[in-house]
């Protein structure tokens, strides 16, 4: 879902304008919105995490490589495309890696943070949450757009929201999922 898609989704959500209509906006509503949006993207990242993935080649030089601006965390670590995750110190978030793994060619899989959203973003931005998780976005944002309301009760779009969170696959790609057969199980 783009951010474009997610601010109609609020709007008619708040009943603000009809499926296909284009009605002229709250402009206080669309000043907040995508600021809504970032801090729902990131908290929800926490929950179906990011994934991104960081490589290099150790040079022999240096032994300290420095992850990108969107690290959070490791998840797993790949040198020379073996698993190597448990093998490795950080700091902060740099790698340390010893000057004798020279020549070889690492891969980090790690836990981003989404980019940040503020009104400066075009509205064809892609969420970077999964898309079943990008779906929870709009309840949020219509629960902090209605929440300093007296008359509209924000409460429903929240729990719409926490229920759908609720539902997610927070499994991480690459699990160590286990099927066990259990009709003729000792």
């Amino acid at each position: 879902m783009t951010l474009g898609e997610g601010k109609d989704k609020v709007y008619m959500l708040l009943d603000e304008h009809s499926a296909g209509g284009d009605i002229e906006h709250d402009e206080d509503i669309e000043l907040k919105m995508a600021y809504f949006f970032d801090i729902a993207q990131k908290n929800l990242a926490q929950i179906v995490p990011v994934i991104k993935t960081s490589e290099f080649t150790a040079d022999g030089e240096q032994e300290e490589y420095y992850m990108p601006s969107d690290f959070r965390k490791p998840y797993r670590i790949y040198r020379d495309g073996k698993i190597v995750t448990k093998r490795y110190r950080w700091r902060n978030k740099v790698l340390i890696v010893p000057l004798s793994d020279e020549g070889c060619h690492f891969e980090i899989d790690y836990y981003a943070i989404p980019a940040s959203i503020n009104a400066e973003t075009p509205d064809d931005y892609e969420f970077e949450v999964p898309e079943d998780a990008a779906q929870c976005l709009p309840y949020w944002v219509c629960a902090q757009n209605l929440l300093p309301d007296l008359v509209m009760d924000y409460s429903v779009y929240l729990a719409m929201y926490n229920m759908m969170v609720s539902q997610l696959d927070t499994s991480l790609p690459g699990d160590n999922t286990r099927l066990r057969q259990a009709l003729y199980g000792y």
